[in-house]
């Protein structure tokens, strides 16, 4: 049996041309099909916190309706260069209303359990949507502290950037959603 002698130097060049293109193939990845994001405020707990790094699918949701339940990321309604993160609750052609500090969709009280209390308290204006076409309405878990749809309505489906699906940091709570 023969051996082959392999140099330092070839080993090094074959690990540094290895991890160059892997990075080169993650950029990729997450510059067209997948983004990262930092969470920034209160409006998500106690799903999401201040500084969660969480992945975001860009394409997922123009393959497929977006469902109840998405956690989205979107471009803030009011011109600013941020971007929000929200909880869809409402799709096209539903309606919403908020009475007696409760939200319903299509009529029916929206039961959760990711929100930090029940209800709404101190909303007390009722209020009526009717979600058009390509719109999706929006709230955040933490109810008493979030602008969302209550604030500015429907957002458009092309204001959406992509769907959060997986918390990377901290570390301790990895968590798909």
């Amino acid at each position: 049996m023969e051996t082959k002698s392999v140099s330092f130097k070839q080993v090094f060049k074959e690990i540094i041309s290895t991890v160059v293109l892997a990075a080169i193939i993650a950029f990729l990845i997450l510059k067209f099909i997948g983004g990262t994001t930092i969470v920034d405020g209160i409006s998500m707990e106690p799903t999401l916190k201040t500084n969660d790094f969480i992945l975001v699918n860009r394409i997922g949701f123009l393959l497929d309706d977006l469902k109840y339940g998405d956690i989205i990321q979107f471009h803030s309604p009011y011109k600013e260069k941020k971007d929000f993160i929200k909880r869809v609750i409402a799709v096209e052609g539903d309606t919403v209303e908020i009475k007696n500090n409760r939200v319903y969709v299509n009529e029916n009280e929206l039961v959760e359990n990711y929100t930090m209390t029940k209800g709404i308290t101190g909303f007390t204006n009722e209020k009526y949507w009717e979600i058009g076409k390509d719109e999706v309405f929006v709230l955040g878990d933490n109810r008493e502290h979030s602008n969302d749809s209550r604030a500015f309505g429907p957002i458009k489906k092309d204001s959406i950037v992509g769907i959060a699906f997986l918390r990377l940091y901290p570390f301790k709570e990895i968590k798909k959603f």
